[in-house]
């Protein structure tokens, strides 16, 4: 097992105020170096800056995902979905921010644990629903840009951040509700506008509707209230996300009901019951196997048996929907991470889910087992990477397994 000096020297920037200053100097002027490589690459050979690398790898798969078919700008095509280039290029933005979002909680003394990520779901579901929805075609142009990864996904994180602050301050002042008010209010007139007003949907929602989810949002504040005499942090976060999610959660069961905007090859809720049945029969035979043994009490952690649980809506969704393994008629589909399409066709398709068992399982023992004494003073950001590590499978798992329950 490393010393605690190697894993010092790992977050070393997280402790060392002198270490932080200069890496974010770094960052800062690589980023702005970067900026201006790409302004006057544009600037003096477009087609081969703009054409040949933004539009190719960025934003024309996001054109192409909107129009849902091949996008093409002066000769060159882009197809929906992702490419290694750009797959590297948000991984890097995504460790960056996460590296930020971290320093933020830090100094806010804001503690990460099973609440917090509870807290976080429904913004974490927004995500996954809405691009299912973008998929039946439900948003119009310019609108459906905003509900495509990765502007979506960084929609969402700016709006978390924003109530997260919010948050803290309404429970750091105890009887500050002007700005929770403020912000409430304004998410509730944003979807009011942007599901029953907007003229941007296919299908506007009945305003009365829209009304009846924004109460039914903020009901766990009044309820956190009427107990605590307080409104936590949490619950605000909570809150905030179901100011998203129940408008959209409406729109799909009106899809599942038979009120349908777009055409489909037909709603098939048997899969996804079969996918929500497996990765929970799994998380919880983890959960009673290391109930029983002694030395494997970090898997019957709540958080842990998150990540399981998310990676395994991933895995098996993605494996049932392309490779139809117990023949359930469904149409097939094809896999967009260039990544997770190698390692499927030299397996058949099975050990991509295996694959993402193991790979958590080796995770969690080396976060909670093998460097478990380590890590100690690190507990914020470990949890905060369980949950990157949750999100990462859950996301992209609901909304495949979405997918094919709506037929889209």
């Amino acid at each position: 097992m490393k010393g605690n000096r190697e894993v010092n020297i790992l977050f070393l920037p997280f402790h060392s105020g002198e270490k932080v200053k200069r890496e974010d100097l770094i960052i800062i002027t690589l980023l702005t170096g970067f900026v201006i490589f790409i302004a006057v690459g544009c600037f003096l050979d477009s087609h081969l800056v703009y054409d040949n690398f933004i539009w190719r790898y960025y934003w024309g798969p996001v054109i192409s995902d909107a129009l849902n078919r091949p996008a093409e700008y002066h000769g060159i095509i882009a197809n929906e979905g992702y490419t290694l280039v750009s797959e590297i290029t948000y991984g890097i933005i995504a460790l960056l921010a996460l590296y930020y979002i971290y320093r933020l909680f830090r100094r806010l003394r804001i503690t990460i644990d099973w609440g917090f990520c509870i807290s976080l779901i429904p913004l974490i579901l927004f995500g996954p629903f809405s691009r299912v929805l973008e998929d039946t075609g439900y948003f119009e142009i310019p609108l459906v840009y905003w509900f495509i990864s990765p502007l979506i996904y960084i929609q969402i994180a700016v709006y978390t951040l924003i109530f997260i602050v919010i948050g803290w301050h309404v429970e750091r002042e105890k009887n500050s509700f002007p700005p929770l008010a403020i912000a409430f209010g304004g998410a509730s007139l944003f979807s009011f506008y942007i599901w029953s007003f907007s003229g941007m949907v296919k299908e506007p929602i009945n305003p009365v509707i829209v009304f009846v989810c924004i109460v039914g949002a903020i009901l766990p504040i009044m309820f956190d209230f009427y107990r605590n005499k307080e409104i936590r942090r949490n619950c605000i976060v909570l809150s905030s996300g179901l100011i998203l999610l129940l408008p959209a959660l409406a729109l799909i069961m009106e899809w599942i009901a038979g009120i349908q905007w777009s055409t489909g090859t037909g709603v098939r809720v048997d899969v996804l019951f079969v996918v929500v049945a497996l990765s929970t029969a799994i998380t919880v035979a983890v959960f009673w196997i290391a109930k029983s043994i002694k030395s494997a009490k970090p898997y019957t952690k709540p958080l842990n048996l998150a990540m399981i649980f998310g990676q395994m809506i991933d895995g098996l969704t993605t494996y049932i929907s392309i490779y139809d393994p117990f023949h359930m008629d469904i149409p097939l589909y094809g896999e967009k991470h260039p990544v997770s399409l190698k390692l499927m066709e030299v397996s058949g398709g099975i050990l991509f889910p295996i694959a993402k068992f193991f790979l958590i399982i080796l995770i969690i023992y080396v976060i909670d087992v093998l460097y478990k004494e380590d890590l100690k003073q690190y507990v914020n950001f470990v949890n905060l990477l369980k949950i990157c590590i949750f999100i990462l499978g859950v996301a992209p798992g609901v909304r495949d397994v979405l997918r094919v329950t709506l037929g889209v």
